[in-house]
C-alpha cells in the first residue's frame, strides 16, 4: 500500500512539474509572437477566438483576418495558468534597416493589372498605381535582381495559408512601408505573385491560368509608328 501511494506522489509531482514546464515554455512561445508548443488549438469561427489548451493553462486571442495568421498579427492575447491570469507583455517586433517601401494607392480600383514578366515569373499589382523600394521603381529593382521579392517578404508575417496560396502582409509596426502592403503568392504550379494594399484579399481571378501575356505582346506588335512627315 504503501508503496502504491508514493507511486502516486511520484506521478503527481511528475505531473505538476511537467504542467509548470510547459506553461512557462508556451508563455514566453507567446511572448514572443510564437505559437505554443504543447497546446491543443480550437477556433470559434463566429467571434474569431482562438483557444490554446495545455496543461494547467489556456490562452486565448482575437484573430484579425484568419486563423492560420500568426500570434503577431493577433489582437487581444491572455493567459490563463490555472485560476490566476497572467499579462502577456509581447516583444516589439525588430524594425528592419534593409529597405523602405513606399506604395501609391489607385482609386476606383476592383482588379490586378500584370506589372512584370520575365519569360518565368509573373507579378501583378492590384490597385496600386507606383511602387518604390528605396526611391527605385520596383520594377527596376526585379530586373536588377528578380530575389528582391523574396527580400520583402522575409519582412512580412503570414496572413492565410492554403494549398492555393499564401498570403503575407505587414503589420504597419515595424517602419517597412508607409502605407501598409500585401503580397499574395500562389503555390503549386502557378508561380504569380500578388503586391496590393493590406487589405488586399484573394479574388476568384488570382492564381489562374491568364492570357494578359499574350495579349500584350500582341498590342505591341500591332502597334502602329508614325512616321514624322517630310
Amino acid at each position: 500500500m504503501k508503496k502504491i501511494v508514493r507511486m502516486i506522489k511520484i506521478m503527481a509531482l511528475i505531473i505538476i512539474l511537467l504542467g509548470i514546464v510547459t506553461s512557462v515554455v508556451d508563455y514566453f512561445q507567446l511572448k514572443n509572437n510564437d505559437f505554443p508548443l504543447f497546446a491543443v488549438r480550437s477556433y470559434e469561427v463566429v467571434g474569431k477566438k482562438e483557444t490554446f489548451r495545455g496543461l494547467f493553462y489556456k490562452a486565448t486571442r482575437k484573430v484579425t483576418i484568419s486563423n492560420n495568421e500568426t500570434i503577431a498579427l493577433s489582437k487581444d492575447l491572455k493567459f490563463e495558468f490555472l485560476v490566476f491570469n497572467i499579462n502577456i507583455t509581447r516583444n516589439p517586433l525588430v524594425a528592419t534597416k534593409d529597405f523602405k517601401i513606399e506604395t501609391t494607392e489607385e482609386k476606383n480600383c476592383s482588379t490586378s493589372k500584370l506589372y512584370f514578366y520575365n519569360d518565368t515569373n509573373k507579378i501583378y499589382t492590384y490597385c496600386l498605381d507606383n511602387i518604390k523600394i528605396n526611391n527605385k521603381d520596383l520594377k527596376s529593382n526585379l530586373e536588377s535582381d528578380f530575389n528582391i521579392i523574396d527580400k520583402v517578404i522575409n519582412h512580412l508575417f503570414i496572413s492565410k495559408k492554403t494549398n492555393l496560396y499564401t498570403q503575407y502582409i505587414d503589420l504597419e509596426e515595424t517602419n517597412l512601408t508607409n502605407k501598409g502592403l500585401s503580397i499574395i503568392q500562389c503555390e503549386s504550379d502557378n508561380t504569380d505573385i500578388y503586391i496590393g494594399p493590406r487589405a488586399m484579399s484573394f479574388e476568384e481571378d488570382f492564381c489562374t491560368n491568364k492570357d494578359d501575356v499574350e495579349k500584350k505582346e500582341e498590342q505591341e506588335e500591332n502597334k502602329v509608328v508614325e512616321v514624322p512627315a517630310e
